[in-house]
C-alpha cells in the first residue's frame, strides 16, 4: 500500500487522490472556491447595512444591476447603458466609489463584485458579477428598496 494515496476527492465526475486529510481538505478548497474567496465570506447584517448606508445612489443602481442578474455577468456597456453613464470611465468611477467605502470599512472589493475581462475580436470587454455572498445578505434584507435607488430629495 505504500505509494497510494488514501484520500480522494470527488470534483465534476474527476477524483483526485491525496496523501493526507490536509491535502484533501486544501484541493477542496481550492476547486470550491470557498472560504478563503472572498466572494464567499458571509455578510454580517450590520456590516451589510452599514455598506449599503455609505455608498452613493449610482453606486446602489449599480450592485441593483448586478443583483437582478443573480451571479450572471453583465457586461461594461451594459451596465453603462442601464446606468445612464456614457462611457467606462463614467462607469470606472461608479466602481471607485464602491471600492473606497469598502476599503474605509476594511472589506475586500471581491465580497462585492468581481470583474472579468474578456477579449472579442482582441476588444477587451469586461463583465461584472455581484459576489455570493454579497447577493445572499442583499437578498435576506431585502435590498435594495426602490427608496434606495432614488436620489435624495433636496429641501
Amino acid at each position: 500500500m505504500a505509494g497510494k494515496k488514501p484520500y480522494d476527492v470527488e470534483y465534476k465526475g474527476v477524483v483526485i487522490r491525496c496523501a493526507t486529510p490536509e491535502e484533501a481538505a486544501a484541493v477542496a478548497r481550492l476547486l470550491a472556491a470557498e472560504p478563503d474567496n472572498p466572494q464567499f465570506v458571509p455578510w454580517r447584517v450590520d456590516e451589510f447595512t452599514d455598506f449599503v448606508d455609505r455608498i452613493q445612489v449610482a453606486q446602489r443602481r449599480l450592485l441593483a444591476a448586478l443583483l437582478r442578474a443573480k451571479g450572471q455577468p453583465v457586461k461594461d456597456h451594459d451596465l453603462c447603458g442601464g446606468l445612464g453613464l456614457s462611457s467606462n470611465q463614467g462607469l470606472a468611477g461608479v466602481l471607485s466609489g464602491i471600492t473606497k467605502v469598502a476599503k474605509a470599512m476594511d472589506i475586500e472589493p471581491g465580497r462585492i463584485y468581481v470583474q472579468r475581462t474578456e477579449y472579442n475580436q482582441g476588444l477587451p470587454e469586461r463583465r461584472y458579477y455581484i459576489a455570493g455572498a454579497f447577493l445572499k445578505a442583499a437578498q435576506d434584507a431585502d435590498w435594495p428598496s426602490p427608496n434606495d435607488l432614488k436620489e435624495p430629495a433636496e429641501d
